[in-house]
């Protein structure tokens, strides 16, 4: 049984649109009304983000989210637990994945890891979490369509497939169907995360994942 939701940011609530689409950097929302989605599926819901702290309060803030999530686990919270559970040398080898918060989220909300579920753009955090131990997680669809259409979702999806997962012979990883969402309805937010991109603790991690990336040639987080 599911008792908590842990949910990316980028690509899953927001899109973070560049030029030529956009005149300058802009969060567009992905979903409207997701308080109100969010609310229906009677779990805590837990942002789990390799964003900073203070990208995800502006990310959160652009979609009326602040208070409609029971918690963050940012970057710097992900970096915690890595130290806290793990040792400096595992953290250079892995890099800062999502999966080294599992054992800290666990004890704050008394929630097993095989009974959260976790929604996620990127196929390689959710292999993570899965290989972890995460009972289910949800690949959402994330892009550029050809025609400048944001490749997202529907949000009610995710109610539904929740809902379903009960059983012990559901899959572990499930696809979501995508949605293309034209540009007449995009829900634009005006604010970006830019002044942020050279911030000392993000200009850390770039060190780390570029001195991993030269030690052992892996694909930088």
């Amino acid at each position: 049984m599911i008792s908590l939701l842990l949910l990316d940011l980028d690509g899953v609530i927001v899109f973070e649109m560049a030029p030529p689409y956009v005149k300058k950097l802009e969060l567009v929302l992905l979903h409207d009304l997701l308080v109100n989605a969010l609310e229906a599926l009677g779990v805590p819901v837990v942002v789990l983000t390799h964003r900073s702290r203070a990208e995800a309060a502006v990310i959160l803030d652009s979609a009326g989210l602040r208070k409609g999530v029971a918690g963050l686990m940012a970057a710097e919270d992900i970096l915690s637990a890595a130290f806290a559970y793990g040792t400096p040398w595992q953290l250079l080898r892995k890099g800062l994945r999502k999966s080294w918060a599992l054992p800290a989220i666990e004890r704050r909300y008394q929630v097993d890891r095989k009974n959260m579920a976790f929604i996620d753009d990127r196929l390689d955090n959710i292999q993570d979490l899965v290989g972890s131990g995460v009972g289910i997680a949800l690949h959402a669809p994330s892009g550029i369509d050809g025609d400048g259409s944001l490749i997202s979702f529907d949000f009610g999806q995710i109610v539904h497939v929740l809902r379903d997962c009960h059983n012990d012979s559901a899959p572990r990883i499930v696809s979501i169907v995508p949605r293309l969402v034209a540009q007449s309805e995009w829900y634009r937010t005006g604010i970006n995360t830019g002044s942020f991109a050279m911030s000392p603790f993000n200009r850390l991690r770039l060190f780390g994942r570029s001195l991993r990336n030269l030690l052992w040639g892996r694909p930088i987080d």
